[in-house]
């Protein structure tokens, strides 16, 4: 459930723990998930796949541009 999406709290809830510390102890986090969550959330990542983006635009425009500069 926690790997669907689902809130620890809402699965807290559902198992009927008191505390967050017992459910914490049932749930588990894959790497993969994890990963996720990191380039989704983390500013570092954000930051990380927008320069990858810009920097692979100006190569596609450099790209585009070749031709032309054969010409000259």
């Amino acid at each position: 459930m926690l790997e669907g999406g689902a809130d620890i709290r809402f699965i807290q809830q559902m198992l009927g723990h008191a505390s967050l510390d017992t459910t914490q102890i049932y749930t588990r986090v894959s790497i993969h998930q994890l990963k996720a969550v990191h380039d989704a959330t983390h500013p570092g990542a954000r930051l990380k796949a927008r320069d990858a983006k810009s920097s692979a635009e100006e190569q596609g425009d450099d790209e585009a541009l070749s031709p032309l500069a054969a010409e000259e």
